[in-house]
């Protein structure tokens, strides 16, 4: 993951963009875009702050700049999903203010990667391996015996 400060430096940059274009929409209108749109542009910030956030424990945990998943758990893989899903909401959140249309069908997609991302985190509750029979390697007389898990 070597490219990751140019991609957030790319994605902050685009994010200013993108909240320029709104604050320009709303220039000429005595109306302020929080008044218009209030529930979408809290969220877009919220998940603009949750974006910042992870990228600082990102860069405190990732001391060396080697993320190794394996050796150091999850919790690289739950920041970085964390990451691009605060990221993603937050600009799809100001294109919907921006272009309504568009910014829905961005929406409903941003909405199927949250379900796949929390599919992929709810793996070990849907793994069913666990209640097949199991062969006891300890029994007293040396053979295997079969143990069936408690109903």
């Amino acid at each position: 993951m070597a490219t990751q400060p140019r991609v957030s430096s790319t994605f902050i940059s685009f994010l200013t963009i993108l909240g320029s274009a709104v604050l320009a929409k709303y220039q000429y209108e005595n109306v302020s875009p929080f008044a218009q749109h209030n529930i979408a542009m809290r969220i877009s910030l919220f998940a603009t702050f949750i974006y910042f956030m992870v990228i600082v424990v990102y860069e405190i945990l990732n001391t060396d700049g080697i993320v190794q998943v394996e050796d150091d758990g999850r919790y690289f893989l739950i920041l970085s999903h964390v990451w691009f899903l605060s990221g993603t909401v937050a600009a799809t959140l100001l294109i919907m203010i921006l272009i309504p249309y568009f910014g829905w069908f961005l929406f409903v997609i941003w909405t199927m990667f949250l379900v796949k991302i929390a599919c992929y985190w709810d793996k070990t509750f849907y793994n069913f391996d666990m209640f097949k029979k199991k062969k006891n390697v300890n029994d007293r007389e040396g053979r295997q015996e079969e143990q069936r898990p408690p109903v």
